[in-house]
């Protein structure tokens, strides 16, 4: 075997800082740069050494082919342990059992089941709209995307207060998770208006749960699921557990697909040609009907905009932790190395997608697409041991939120301003996001259009 080879520095460290100032001024392009160092590029936060694998053959190592030599970056861990060990910050046993019981409530036959709660909640959404209202898309998708994921949670009556003060607490909840991850131990102490609201959620829904165990019935949703799952020793989940893994849940189901809906609506506005083929598939499949879990299948360009959408804005940062002295191509790293990795740097990489900066959902075409993403280059929800087990989930609930708006309604940016890429956590959202409504047609609610636009949340 060659000897292990160096692993090159990125330029522009800074004296005590590292490359700390690059990742706060200007993180997203900074990741995509250190493409040009190398397959595997070493730099420094402070006096801390971490490696960034920038090809994805690394990454897939890392992933999948040599998951067994790296478990979770300290920075996911921190993020959410606030909460409790739930499955998105658990490691080895712990998340193997937490996964098995978790799974079936994202089996197809499942997710399916919950598009007419998806619908409900993305037609409230429009109905609450008028002509010429101006929104604001990313708290609107964020509060719609908190929207599905309760009614997905909650079917039944006795769910209906948990479904309302996770919906009013949802944008809450993502805010302390992120501080969390700035000041572990800190941010929690604080009398914030989040760390107010939270105990009172987290009580409705220990209320909920006991409720839902004492009437016994199977509803349908996540939570009867989640009440009846069992390990392989016939061990289910506990009230704690059920309750905290809600609360991940409304973490993890909430702001990524709240930025991909944000951003779909964005390129609509920006790509006239994309917007009516999405318009003429809606009319023809739907014909002004709300979508069913058998209509989106047959809504293929709607799918590959969600998945077009997936590969240009996926989260910017991801990261392991070597368990063991680990071969990462022809470099050595010891036990303990942190290794991040990059969806977006390489999801937007020349050399994996063509013109990467062009929105192009037809890159997803069955009869384009066949064969040509190499594999560790599509990693939008990672891949291997941690894999988001939500991933199904994710795409179903955008494509509903994209057909049931698009239906109705046409979004047009606001004149003179400058829509940028920024991060928020480890999420890539889109910054001044605020578009102007339109009715498709004279027939919808509409409000007169001489008056001025009126902001919308």
């Amino acid at each position: 075997m060659p000897a292990p080879l160096p692993v090159p520095e990125a330029p522009g460290s800074w004296p005590a800082l590292g490359h700390v100032p690059q990742l706060l001024r200007r993180p997203l392009a900074f990741m995509r740069s250190l493409t040009d160092h190398g397959d595997l590029v070493r730099i420094r936060l402070g006096h801390k050494p971490v490696y960034v694998a920038t090809h994805p053959d690394l990454v897939r190592s890392m992933l999948v082919t040599d998951a067994h030599g790296y478990t979770r970056g300290i920075g996911h861990a921190k993020a959410l342990a606030f909460i409790g060990p739930i499955l998105v910050a658990t490691t080895g046993e712990p998340h193997r059992r937490q996964r098995r019981l978790m799974q079936p409530c994202f089996h197809r036959e499942r997710i399916e089941s919950y598009v007419s709660g998806m619908c409900a909640a993305a037609e409230a959404t429009a109905d609450s709209w008028s002509a010429n209202d101006v929104v604001d898309m990313l708290p609107t998708m964020t509060d719609l995307a908190t929207a599905m994921i309760t009614k997905s949670l909650f079917f039944s009556e006795l769910g209906a207060q948990a479904e309302k003060d996770l919906r009013k607490v949802g944008n809450s909840i993502l805010h302390v998770a992120r501080m969390s991850a700035v000041l572990p131990g800190i941010y929690r102490r604080l009398p914030t208006t989040g760390n107010r609201e939270l105990p009172p959620a987290q009580a409705v829904i220990e209320r909920t749960i006991a409720a839902y165990r004492a009437e016994g019935r199977d509803h349908g949703d996540m939570l009867s699921m989640l009440l009846r799952t069992t390990d392989a020793a016939g061990v289910g989940l506990t009230d704690r557990e059920i309750r905290d893994e809600i609360m991940g849940l409304a973490i993890t189901g909430i702001g990524g697909p709240a930025a991909i809906a944000s951003w779909i609506f964005h390129e609509l506005g920006q790509h006239p040609d994309v917007e009516r083929r999405l318009h003429k598939e809606l009319d023809t499949v739907l014909d002004g009907r709300r979508p069913g879990h058998q209509d989106l299948a047959r809504l293929t360009y709607t799918q590959r905009l969600v998945k077009e959408a997936l590969r240009k804005y996926p989260g910017w940062v991801g990261m392991r932790r070597a368990c063991e002295p680990v071969r990462l191509g022809e470099h050595e790293l010891p036990a303990g190395t942190e290794v991040m990795y990059s969806a977006y740097a390489l999801q937007n990489d020349a050399r994996w997608y063509p013109d990467p900066d062009r929105f192009d959902p037809d890159r997803w075409d069955s009869k384009r697409s066949v064969g040509r993403v190499k594999k560790g280059a599509w990693v939008p929800f990672s891949a291997g041991v941690y894999k988001c087990i939500g991933d199904g989930f994710t795409e179903m609930e955008t494509a509903v939120a994209v057909a049931v708006i698009a239906s109705r309604w046409r979004l047009r940016p606001v004149p003179g301003r400058d829509v940028r890429a920024v991060h928020q956590h480890t999420h890539v959202v889109p910054g001044r996001l605020r578009m102007i409504v339109e009715p498709r047609s004279a027939a919808r609610k509409t409000r007169a259009p001489h008056l001025a636009p009126q902001v919308s949340r």
